[in-house]
C-alpha cells in the first residue's frame, strides 16, 4: 500500500516537473520539427491507404488533381494502355443542337467518353526458342472470316426515321445497294452488321443531318467501307470517338460515336474493305443512342477545316457499284 502511494506521488511529481520544464525551457525546433513532420507523413499515409478517388480529390486542391490527373494520362498513353484524345471547341449551344439532331431512339444512354484500347504487344528482341517437332503432322486452324458487309437494311421498327428512303411493307430500303460507286471508289452502304436504320441524310429540324445512322442497342462491329489510310482518328465533344478514312480520288469516309477502336490502327494505317475498324458506340459530350454516324465526304482535304471542309453527300443517292 506504501510502495503504491510513493509510485503516485512520484508520477505526479515527475509529471508537474516535466510539465513545468518544457514550459521554461522547451524543446528546440530541430527537434520538435521532426517529431511534428513524422508525425504528419503517418497521418497522411494512413490516409492515403484508406482513400478512394473522390477521397482523394477532397483530400487536395482542383488544380493539384487536375495535374496529377494530366500525369496519369501522359504516362498511360506512353505505355498504350489509353488513347488520349483530342476534345473539340463546340459550344453549350452548338452541343445542344447536335444533341436534337442526334436524339432518334425513345431513351438516350449515359455517355462514356473514357476509350481503352489493348496495347499491341511489341514483339521480342530475342529469337525464339525452337518448338520440338510435332508427334503428329500440325493441322493449320482457319483464320476467322471477315464479318460480311450486309447486302440489305430495314428501318428501326417503332422509331420515327427521318429523311427515311423508300421501303417495303416489311420496311426493308428498297433499291438497297451493298456497295455504291461514289466517284470510282467501291464502298459499302451499310458498314455496320446487324443493325437498322435510324435517320436518313437530309434536312433534319433546321440542320443538316451530314450522313445516315445505323443503330443497334446492343452495339456490334463498324467495318471500313472502302479500302484506304486513316487521316483523322481521335475524339471530339460533338462526334464522340471519330475515325476519317481517306479512299483516294477525293472521296473520304467518317464513322462517329465509336465505343472503341480496334487495336493496331492509328493516323496512317491502311484498312481494307470490311475490316473492322472498332465497335458502335454512345461516346459524345453529350447524352445519344447506341449508333453509328456515317459520312460520305468528297473535296479536297487539305484546307485548314480538313474533313470538316469537305461536302457531305448521301450514300443512298450513288449508283451501284459494278
Amino acid at each position: 500500500m506504501i510502495r503504491t502511494v510513493l509510485t503516485v506521488a512520484f508520477a505526479a511529481v515527475t509529471g508537474v516537473a516535466g510539465y513545468l520544464g518544457g514550459s521554461i525551457y522547451p524543446a528546440p525546433p530541430a527537434i520538435t520539427n521532426a517529431i511534428s513532420n513524422e508525425a504528419g507523413d503517418i497521418r497522411a499515409r494512413l490516409k492515403l491507404e484508406k482513400v478512394d478517388l473522390e477521397g482523394f480529390r477532397s483530400l487536395v486542391s482542383a488544380e493539384k488533381f487536375k495535374q496529377l490527373e494530366s500525369e496519369l494520362n501522359s504516362a498511360s498513353a506512353a505505355a498504350g494502355d489509353i488513347i488520349m484524345a483530342d476534345r473539340g471547341t463546340s459550344t453549350p449551344e452548338e452541343l445542344q443542337k447536335m444533341a436534337a439532331m442526334e436524339s432518334n431512339a425513345p431513351a438516350p444512354i449515359p455517355v462514356s467518353l473514357t476509350t481503352t484500347v489493348p496495347s499491341t504487344p511489341k514483339p521480342a528482341s530475342a529469337a525464339p526458342t525452337p518448338a520440338p517437332a510435332p508427334t503428329a503432322p500440325a493441322v493449320a486452324t482457319p483464320a476467322p472470316a471477315a464479318t460480311a458487309i450486309p447486302a440489305a437494311v430495314s428501318l428501326c421498327p417503332r422509331m420515327q426515321v427521318t429523311n427515311a428512303p423508300p421501303t417495303e411493307a416489311d420496311l426493308q430500303v428498297e433499291n438497297f445497294h451493298q456497295l455504291v460507286n461514289v466517284d470510282g471508289v467501291r464502298l459499302a452502304s451499310d458498314p455496320a452488321p446487324g443493325a437498322c436504320l435510324s435517320s436518313g441524310f437530309g434536312e433534319r429540324g433546321t440542320e443538316l443531318h451530314k450522313g445516315v445512322d445505323y443503330h443497334n442497342e446492343s452495339g456490334g462491329p463498324i467495318l471500313a467501307a472502302g479500302d484506304g489510310v486513316i487521316v483523322e482518328m481521335k475524339y471530339r465533344d460533338d462526334y464522340g470517338n471519330m475515325i476519317v478514312v481517306d479512299h483516294g480520288n477525293g472521296v473520304y469516309t467518317r464513322y462517329a460515336h465509336l465505343a472503341s477502336f480496334s487495336p493496331g490502327l492509328s493516323e496512317g494505317v491502311r484498312v481494307m474493305q470490311g475490316e473492322q475498324v472498332g465497335l458502335m458506340g454512345n461516346t459524345a459530350g453529350y447524352a445519344v443512342p447506341v449508333h453509328l454516324h456515317y459520312e460520305v465526304l468528297l473535296g479536297d482535304y487539305n484546307t485548314p477545316k480538313k474533313s470538316f471542309g469537305l461536302a457531305p453527300k448521301n450514300v443512298f443517292s450513288f449508283p451501284a457499284a459494278s
